[in-house]
């Protein structure tokens, strides 16, 4: 199991690392297998296409950025009240889809391909809830409303960004996204 889960980890990490320098449409499965020191036959054994692999490594990155998020909110002493009024904590996100922009904006281009629905009612589950019941929303249709609203703009303006090769400033990107947040201290 441990071997599975090692060489799988191996092609992930090879695919991220490709699309530092190259466009998805451009790495091979031979690319990705040279970059793990992997066999062809080895892919194959998990994936029957590079669009599988981007799916998992998108969803290794995703875990890997939650574990993040869940060490910093426990060094700052985050609670839900101030999970998405804290400047620090979209800095953090930013920057970590700034590191890994390629596979962000392949992810974008290719919403269709990716399902969507398992991921946002992970991340409604993991990050709105706890933060509207902070803040006394509890009727569940609600949460859903408010929680695709924000996702749709925060994705708009996270696929600007990153059309735009991440140009512009992190803080001025999140300086945005705060303006657009309801809250009551500012």
């Amino acid at each position: 199991m441990v071997r599975h889960e090692s060489a799988k980890l191996k092609l992930q990490q090879a695919l991220i690392l490709l699309l530092d320098n190259e466009t998805f449409e451009r790495i091979t499965v031979s690319k990705i297998c040279q970059q793990a020191a992997v066999n062809r036959s080895t892919f194959y054994n998990y994936y029957n296409t590079q669009y599988e692999l981007l799916e998992d490594a998108y969803d290794y990155l995703t875990s890997l950025f939650v574990t993040e998020f869940e060490e910093y909110q426990a060094d700052l002493n985050m609670t839900d009240e101030t999970r998405f009024i804290d400047d620090a904590y979209l800095i953090s996100y930013l920057t970590f889809v700034k590191d890994h922009q390629g596979i962000y904006k392949i992810y974008l281009e290719h919403e269709q391909d990716f399902h969507h629905k398992e991921r946002f009612d992970r991340l409604v589950s993991h990050v709105f809830t706890p933060s509207y019941y902070a803040h006394s929303v509890t009727n569940k249709v609600k949460m859903t409303y408010m929680a695709n609203f924000f996702l749709a703009g925060i994705t708009q303006v996270i696929r600007g960004w990153i059309s735009n090769g991440c140009s512009d400033d992190i803080s001025f990107i999140s300086e945005i996204i705060q303006a657009c947040i309801p809250n009551e201290d500012k």
